[in-house]
């Protein structure tokens, strides 16, 4: 990864792992996970880094629900 010069290998990884689960990509996790494991990041670090993408992935879930009830809302006067 020689095109970053500040960020080191296992914050590359498990920014790959938060990544994989916003973008919905399951091939992507598997080898991002695989990856920071086999670099050496802890099973923690994997896993706030799979809480982060969850994080992620949820907010426009809830901006979209928070606009269908407010279009709701507004023909419902």
């Amino acid at each position: 990864m020689e095109q970053f010069k500040h960020l080191d290998a296992k914050t590359i990884e498990l920014a790959g792992i938060a990544a994989s689960i916003a973008g919905g990509c399951r091939p992507c996790l598997d080898y991002h996970f695989k990856e920071a494991i086999e670099i050496g990041c802890s099973l923690e670090q994997a896993k706030e880094a799979i809480e982060l993408g969850k994080m992620i992935k949820q907010r426009p879930i809830k901006d979209i629900y928070e606009q269908a009830e407010k279009l709701i809302k507004q023909l419902d006067k």
